[in-house]
Parts: C-alpha cells; sequence; structure tokens
C-alpha cells in the first residue's frame, strides 16, 4: 500500500468519525497509523477540526490534483457493483480528506520541526512498590529481586517489574488465610501474580490487598486505585474484586477497574468474558459484556458500551485520550509522572482534548500535542506544572 492510498483510507475514517463512533477496525487502523510516525497524530489533529481543515484546503493548489483523481478513477474502474452517482458523492467527500492528507503529509509536517512553548524535561514513572506481608515485614520491589518463603510453602519471588506467588501444593492443611498488600507510589507501576495464576496490572496509586493462598471456595481481593485482571478460569471458586463504590464477581476474564478513593466517579471497563458488577451503595447489579463499562457516579449506576482501547491502553504502553477534559488528562499525568497541576481559570480544566504517546515518553510529547491546538500552554516550576490560558 503506498502512501497515498494509505491516506485515501485513514481520510475515510476522519470523515467517517464526525458522523458515528468508529468500528473497532477503523480506531485500529487508526492507531496503527499514529504508530508509524509522530507527525501523523498531529495531522489527525489538524483535519479532525473544521476550522484547520478550511485554512488548510487553501494550499492544495500546490499538489498535482489531478493525479489524485486518477488514481481514485483507476480504484472506482475495480468497483463494478457500485453506481456512478453513488461513487461521485463519495469521492467529492473523501477526496478533498485524501488529497489535504496526502499533502500535509509530504509537504507541510515532514521538513517542519514543531517548537514547544516550553520544554518540558519531566521522566515517565518506572517499575515500583512497596509490599507489606502479614507479619508486618516491608519490601521495597524497586529494582530488586526478591525470593521470600512463607510459613506455609507459599514462595513470592519477585524481579524489576512483577511479583509472583507459588503456593506449596504439599502443604495444604497448614494454610490459613493471610493477607499481604501491595502499594503504588506516585509514579510507579507493577505486575502481581497471584497464588490462582491470575494477573494483576497495577497503576501509580494503587493499593491491593490480597491472600497470600485464596480459600478453597471463594477468591477475594480489594483494592484502591486502578488495576486490570486477567482472572484465572475456576468455575468452584468465583472471583471478587472489592472496592469502596462496586464489588465485581467473575469466574474467569479480563477486565480494567478504576476506583480512586479521591474521585467520585468508578468504572469497571470488560475486555471478555462476563461478570456481574453491583455498586456497594445501592441494590443495582448489573451483568456486562465485553465492550461494556459499569460506571458508580454518585450514588447512581449504570452500564454504557465503549472503545475498551482507551481504558486498557495503559497496560500496553500506552497513554490515550480520546475527547478527554484537561482536567481528566492531567488527573492521570500527574499520577504517573508524579508532578503537580495547577490551572490559571477553573475554565482550562474543561477544555477538551485527544492525545495518543508512548506511556514512558517524557511529559513534553504530550504538552506539545496539546500546545498545537493553540488553545493553552504550560510553565513548568520546580515539580508543577501551571496550565494557562494561549496568549
Amino acid at each position: 500500500m503506498n502512501e497515498f492510498e494509505q491516506g485515501h483510507i485513514i481520510a475515510e475514517i476522519i470523515l467517517a468519525e464526525k458522523e458515528r463512533p468508529l468500528t473497532e477496525k477503523e480506531q485500529q487502523q487508526l492507531t496503527d497509523w499514529f504508530t508509524q510516525d509522530a507527525n501523523n497524530y498531529l495531522l489527525y489533529e489538524k483535519l479532525k477540526y473544521d476550522e484547520n481543515l478550511t485554512d488548510s484546503l487553501k494550499d492544495l493548489g500546490k499538489y498535482d490534483t489531478a493525479k489524485a483523481f486518477s488514481d481514485f478513477e483507476k480504484r472506482i474502474a475495480k468497483t463494478r457493483t457500485i453506481k456512478l452517482s453513488q461513487v461521485l458523492l463519495r469521492i467529492a467527500a473523501v477526496l478533498v480528506f485524501a488529497v489535504g492528507t496526502y499533502y500535509f503529509y509530504r509537504y507541510q509536517l515532514e521538513p517542519q520541526s514543531v517548537e514547544p512553548i516550553q520544554e518540558l524535561a519531566i521522566k515517565p514513572g518506572t517499575s515500583k512498590a512497596i509490599l507489606k506481608l502479614a507479619d508486618g515485614t516491608v519490601v521495597s520491589l524497586e529494582n530488586v529481586r526478591t525470593d521470600i518463603t512463607e510459613s506455609d510453602g507459599t514462595t513470592i519471588s519477585s524481579d524489576t517489574n512483577s511479583v509472583v506467588y507459588k503456593p506449596n501444593t504439599r502443604r495444604v492443611s497448614e494454610r490459613k488465610l493471610q493477607y499481604n498488600t501491595i502499594e503504588i507510589p506516585r509514579g510507579g507501576e507493577y505486575q502481581l501474580t497471584l497464588s490462582d495464576g491470575t494477573h494483576v496490572w497495577l497503576n501509580s496509586e494503587t493499593t491491593i490487598r490480597y491472600p497470600v493462598v485464596f480459600a478453597k471456595n471463594n477468591r477475594e481481593v480489594f483494592i484502591s486505585g486502578e488495576a486490570f485482571f486477567d482472572v484465572a478460569h475456576n468455575e468452584e471458586s468465583p472471583f471478587i474484586v472489592t472496592t469502596d463504590k462496586m464489588k465485581v464477581n467473575v469466574l474467569g476474564t479480563a477486565f480494567n477497574i478504576r476506583a480512586f478513593n479521591d474521585e467520585e466517579k468508578a468504572v469497571t471497563t470488560l475486555v471478555r468474558g462476563k461478570v456481574n458488577v453491583s455498586s456497594t451503595k445501592t441494590a443495582q447489579t448489573f451483568m456486562i459484556k465485553p465492550n461494556e463499562q459499569f460506571i458508580v457516579e454518585e450514588g447512581n449506576a449504570s452500564v454504557r458500551k465503549v472503545n475498551v482501547n482507551k481504558y486498557t491502553a495503559w497496560t500496553e504502553g500506552r497513554i490515550l485520550f480520546d475527547d478527554n477534559s484537561l482536567d481528566e488528562i492531567f488527573t492521570d499525568i500527574t499520577r504517573w509522572y508524579n508532578i503537580n497541576v495547577e490551572y490559571e481559570n477553573e475554565a482550562l480544566k474543561d477544555l477538551r482534548f485527544s492525545v495518543d504517546v508512548k506511556r514512558y515518553d517524557e511529559i513534553s510529547k504530550i504538552t506539545e500535542i496539546i500546545e498545537l491546538t493553540k488553545k493553552v500552554k504550560f510553565e513548568l516550576n520546580n515539580e508543577t506544572i501551571t496550565i494557562l490560558k494561549y496568549d
């Protein structure tokens, strides 16, 4: 596929996004395109908004549009079953986007380097955690390898980014329900494999309390913060995640749960399987399916369909926001980059942006994208970012 053909596909997706939610395939094509080149996302921001597009199209005379249309005619000639009138209507809309995409990619974005208003050299978070054993022992899990044997023979092994529990199956009779706790500090992340094989990704400022070895007929853990669970299937023993605002009951599935104590809203987003989710404040219980999200906010519970990639991208090394408020974006950003944020005025919190960058990039990658909109700018003083209205 050449650059123009890819531009045509991306143009169609951008056009479709203005009228309806994207399909999973379209969203994946767009995401793949973003990862090919950092400039692609900047181009997407330019073409997404009509006011930017209008200005962009004034310069299209510099590009060989006759050749572009010729390429389209060749593509259409292969599609015999579509009426010509329908084709021309579609070309009229898509050609403008495709030519604009190709023009900006080749002639405007590549030769220019975007200079941020201020270079914010703030490093991202790292793998680090604090393990608290049932006997009160505290172990730092940052950049160390640890091997611990519990009284019942369970081994706890950690490397630089994960800790694994392996029960001793020969000493089942000696097991007592004992709880360990892992705390992820601000600017940290870690992974945990529980004694049943369930894998857990833990985000910044998250705490999980869990049994060293689960009871025979029940597997329950308690969390505050954000975690992604890939639950080991066991029909005889349901897996339960309890937070201050909700309880999630599953047999074997994968889901993301966000339930910070300092946030009014708590959500569970299902990737695969089925889960029963209930509010701890009311009697409301829901069965949710993949690509659905359970929300508890201000005492009310509801379910909606979502693009799960937006809520699980952090486990795949990405920071992804899609039309989120600045307040939502920097609530997460400050946790991961371990910084503070201040706003010149409260109204700036409601401005909305889209961002898709690598999770381990410096924070300047994010601020550069947002500053391109010329809505806000950023100033850094020690470990505090101040967000100001763009002059």
